[in-house]
């Protein structure tokens, strides 16, 4: 079991990983709060690990993280 779930999650974040550097451009044009809301991920991140993130970088963060938690509740619904 551990195998099928860890391989299921393993994919899923890489799917969701490409999938959200595909969108993150297109989010950021139609969603203008969106880049704020990037950009202050962005400065939170900075701050706790001292290491410089673009907002482009964290807004695909933000969304690979929902990304991946849509994912993860959508595989553990469907197998329970």
């Amino acid at each position: 079991m551990p195998a099928k779930s860890g391989a299921s999650h393993s994919t899923g974040y890489l799917v969701s990983v490409v999938v959200s550097g595909l969108l993150i451009e297109h989010i950021l044009a139609f969603a203008p709060s969106f880049r704020r809301v990037s950009r202050i991920a962005g400065e939170l991140l900075t701050a706790y690990t001292n290491v410089p993130i673009s907002e482009e970088a964290a807004g695909m963060l933000l969304v690979t993280a929902v990304l991946v938690g849509v994912w993860g509740v959508g595989y553990h619904l469907y197998r329970h």
